[in-house]
């Protein structure tokens, strides 16, 4: 039987690109340079801007494609985004009122508010040290 190809940081690009039309060009340049860590702080600052015009469905969209590009990635696709994508969460946190962030966290993948409660306990931890 033949393993699913997971998908590499090139192909994620062109399809965060796709999918992101707002932002496609800054995409496709940092894509050329090689630069996935940048392509997601990118995205990162799109969920920004939207959050402050309050397009909620747009967030959530953008959010639930980035995991599903998570489910499909290599190790280092997943790693970024576990470390730059998934961490940007406290930031958009403290930018909402509780109830839009119980709205965002309730449609966040499954595997995002997983890792998001690890690293918020991990910081717990270490504030309590």
């Amino acid at each position: 039987m033949k393993s699913k190809q997971k998908i590499n940081e090139d192909r994620a690009a062109v399809y965060i690109a796709e999918h992101h039309k707002e932002i496609g060009k800054e995409i496709r340049e940092l894509s050329s340079n090689k630069n996935f860590a940048g392509i997601l702080q990118a995205v990162v600052n799109l969920i920004r801007c939207l959050l402050e015009k309050g397009e909620f469905a747009k967030i959530i969209r953008h959010i639930k494609y980035i995991g599903w590009i998570y489910q499909r990635g290599n190790d280092y696709i997943r790693y970024i985004i576990e470390n730059l994508f998934v961490r940007s969460f406290e930031g958009i946190r403290r930018r909402c009122s509780p109830s839009q962030w119980q709205q965002l966290y309730a449609e966040i993948p499954k595997s995002f508010q997983a890792i998001y409660l690890i690293q918020n306990n991990t910081i717990q931890t270490i504030k309590l040290c």
